[in-house]
């Protein structure tokens, strides 16, 4: 069960800085295609020499490669504009009219990837390159392993759906996660920053699509639960066939499907976990008052921590941390103190502490997963009062998992609410397939504006009672996300502002009402 890393890969601070400077340039005058795309298809040339990728037909220099994406403008524009600029060829997916010497393709996205890796030098083998995927937990484990690293003294860049760095300036991007060509640009900029590090939240459809395809991986962090699709291979599976020959895998032994797969591939795999036998455990000695005691142990050494961030879920996304921790050859006793400063995270059980009011955790669910430890969590953390959770159906379409999550919210909740954001149209039809997996549909309230359900929750519970927000501030971009969950903490604290003023229950309707 257990692999040791030793004769596959040292990850210790001195190896990342001079892997940083082992990485030579290539002449970019000398660039042949058929060697960066040996399983391309040529038509009236052998091969293409070029220099670099043209933006446009319209900007193309001689000796350019230009790009053509079916669908997307005239051929026969772009085959006159590039014949009169002297292109050196054409990369398409399908044979154009053309004079001009063409690569075919399969997937033209996936090519241009793999040929500005080549122009940019592999900027991923450059420095560490870590990916963390899985279906829950990435943002928290790619913070934690940030924090963790930095403490070491290795300057790390990194990018989540909260945010990223190049590890000199922290932003908040108003585009999505990147992947591909953006992604290799943005490695590129953290090799310039001088960093040793980078660390990467995958999607796990772009996993699949093969999207990281031109990316080589050093380390994987695996988080969650392997999820099992109805056809094609796992993300999980795809990202591990993105591991470098001397990679690791950093694998959760809590989950047999996930530790099934990694054994199937043969890598290098080390473990945590938090119920299982694992390289790294995190047990929960204690939880109360908004804080969590963990006792860390790796083989033989233990040492105890604590932290603001509760539950095992987040127990787990620390032992993953830890993990990491070692092979960069800090110790447990440094390891766990560097964990315990990330104090917070932005929607993931993020806490919004009173002494007059109800206790508020605001989480982004998105799955039932993700909903059933974020409701365990809150439970545990709750004291001798109630629950209450207000869930927003935005984030969750498959009406089999809205009804998985009406299932956790009897289980686990006193009372709960269901609310929409945007109040589309389709919220009746998503709040019934919630109560689909409810057996007392009447003690479920459905409140289509998520800012009066808050409201109502918070001036309805007492001082002792917890409020957990699930969902309702997601969003295509980290700006996005931070924006709304903005949002919905104001709407938290004008709640608490107006809470000893009466509360018009008449107004939300109960089940009864709406049949």
């Amino acid at each position: 069960m257990r692999h040791t890393i030793e004769s596959s890969i040292s990850l210790s601070s001195a190896d990342l800085d001079s892997a940083c400077d082992s990485a030579g340039s290539q002449d970019l005058d000398e660039l042949s295609l058929s060697a960066i795309l040996p399983n391309a298809r040529f038509f009236s040339c052998q091969d293409i020499s070029f220099r670099s990728i043209a933006d446009s037909p319209q900007q193309c220099s001689p000796t350019d490669l230009v790009v053509y994406r079916i669908g997307e403008g005239s051929p026969e524009e772009l085959i006159a504009d590039a014949m009169a600029r002297g292109a050196a060829g054409i990369l398409t997916e399908q044979l154009l009219p053309s004079p001009l010497p063409q690569c075919i393709v399969g997937d033209v996205d996936l090519a241009v990837s793999q040929i500005h890796a080549e122009i940019l030098g592999h900027p991923d083998r450059r420095l560490l390159t870590v990916g963390v995927i899985g279906p829950a937990g990435k943002t928290t484990t790619t913070l934690l392993v940030a924090s963790l690293l930095r403490s070491a003294g290795i300057r790390t860049a990194y990018q989540t759906d909260l945010g990223d760095s190049d590890g000199v300036v922290q932003q908040t991007s108003r585009q999505p996660l990147p992947s591909g060509t953006p992604l290799l640009r943005w490695l590129s900029e953290a090799v310039d920053s001088q960093c040793s590090a980078a660390l990467i939240e995958m999607s796990d459809s772009d996993v699949r699509y093969g999207r990281y395809d031109a990316i080589q991986f050093d380390l994987l962090i695996l988080t969650g639960s392997e999820r099992s699709d109805d056809y094609g291979p796992s993300s999980t599976q795809c990202a591990l066939d993105r591991l470098s020959p001397t990679g690791v895998v950093v694998a959760p032994a809590d989950d047999q499907s996930t530790m099934r797969v990694v054994r199937d591939s043969g890598v290098g795999m080390v473990t945590y976990g938090v119920q299982n036998a694992a390289d790294m455990t995190a047990k929960v000695i204690e939880q109360s008052d908004g804080m969590t005691t963990l006792m860390m142990t790796y083989h033989d050494t233990t040492a105890i921590m604590e932290t603001p961030l509760c539950g095992s879920a987040m127990a787990a996304n620390h032992a993953a941390a830890a993990m990491v921790g070692v092979l960069v050859d800090s110790t447990l006793p440094g390891i766990v103190e560097s964990l315990s400063k990330l104090r917070s995270v932005p929607g993931r059980g993020q806490q919004l502490a009173s002494m007059e009011h109800a206790n508020v955790i605001i989480d982004a669910a998105g799955s039932p997963a993700r909903c059933a430890a974020a409701l365990r969590t809150a439970r545990s953390m709750k004291g001798g009062g109630r629950l209450w959770c207000v869930f927003a159906v935005d984030g969750v379409d498959d009406p089999q998992q809205l009804a998985h999550c009406g299932s956790l919210m009897e289980r686990f909740a006193t009372h709960s609410i269901i609310c929409s954001v945007d109040q589309k149209k389709s919220f009746l039809k998503a709040s019934h397939a919630v109560l689909d997996g409810v057996q007392k549909c009447a003690a479920m309230r459905l409140v289509a504006d998520q800012r009066r359900a808050i409201g109502w929750a918070v001036g309805e519970a007492k001082p002792t009672d917890t409020i957990l927000i699930l969902g309702g501030f997601g969003g295509p971009s980290a700006h996005d996300q931070r924006s709304n969950l903005q949002g919905v903490i104001q709407c938290v604290e004008s709640a608490r502002t107006n809470a000893d003023q009466p509360a018009d229950s008449s107004a939300l309707p109960s089940l009864s009402l709406l049949k």
